[in-house]
């Protein structure tokens, strides 16, 4: 059984994480799948939205604990070096995510916890089930987290909270994370696919550069100064001005009606 499932409509990419009997638990089978569907993500031109879900009541328990556990038969040596290449892996991911010129969109039910609440945190977009609930729990593991949670949480809602999340390992429900800014809306359950869908089909009614660019220029404010910032906003707008998709635009906005984009 394939451990992500995949699917592509009309630009809609959907990447579903699939080990439903241990809550879709990340383990090296996962995170490879994961990085070889970027790949093809990554070169495909029609691509217009990713939607990160999970099989069945659960989006994502966190790491695979009995593949941590066999590894506790190593020396420490091997414990080391077989973490490293595990969270490299999963770190590799989690970058080529951030750099995809797409919005990536979670759709959250159950349990997002451990490297669950990391892709949470770190999609540009999340929409959550009246049921999911959030915790960090890498501190009663032993472990301080990983997966980029200690860079997007405090971003999502300061470094207080961040705190609160990750030392106390605290457990949000919906709308707590609603309200700390970790998820956008909070739907009932039987609403999340087709809340989920309406996002996605908002998205792509966008023109493609627009969108990317968009994504791309809010993930860097972080790390610029003004001036840097204001110059990329420049050349990102005259990027999408050479675009027939700008003009498009324009004529729709003047003419009352709908544009039509191109990909």
């Amino acid at each position: 059984m394939s451990a992500v499932l995949y699917q592509q409509n009309a630009g809609i990419a959907e990447l579903t994480f699939n080990r439903p009997k241990f809550l879709n638990a990340l383990n090296l089978d996962m995170i490879d799948q994961l990085n070889a569907l970027m790949d093809e993500l990554e070169q495909d031109p029609k691509l217009r939205v990713v939607l990160l879900k999970g099989t069945g009541n659960h989006f994502m328990a966190g790491g695979d604990i009995a593949y941590f556990y066999e590894l506790l038969n190593l020396d420490m040596d091997a414990q080391i070096a077989a973490f490293s290449d595990l969270i490299s892996r999963v770190h590799r991911f989690v970058v080529r995510c951030a750099q995809l010129p797409v919005p990536i969109v979670a759709s959250v039910r159950g349990a997002a916890a451990g490297f669950g609440i990391s892709a949470v945190a770190g999609a540009d977009l999340a929409v959550a089930s009246e049921n999911a609930m959030f915790t960090s729990a890498y501190c009663y593991l032993g472990t301080s987290p990983d997966g980029g949670s200690t860079y997007y949480l405090p971003r999502a809602m300061g470094m207080k909270k961040a705190m609160e999340v990750v030392l106390l390992s605290e457990r949000l429900n919906a709308e707590a994370a609603r309200e700390i800014g970790l998820v956008n809306k909070v739907v009932v359950d039987t609403e999340l696919e087709s809340e989920t869908m309406a996002i996605a089909q908002t998205l792509i009614r966008s023109a493609p550069m627009a969108t990317g660019n968009a994504k791309l220029l809010i993930r860097s404010t972080f790390t610029r100064e003004l001036e840097q910032q204001l110059q990329s906003e420049l050349d990102c707008f005259l990027e999408c001005v050479r675009t027939p998709n700008f003009a498009e635009g324009v004529r729709a906005f003047v003419e009352k009606r709908r544009p039509e984009f191109s990909n």
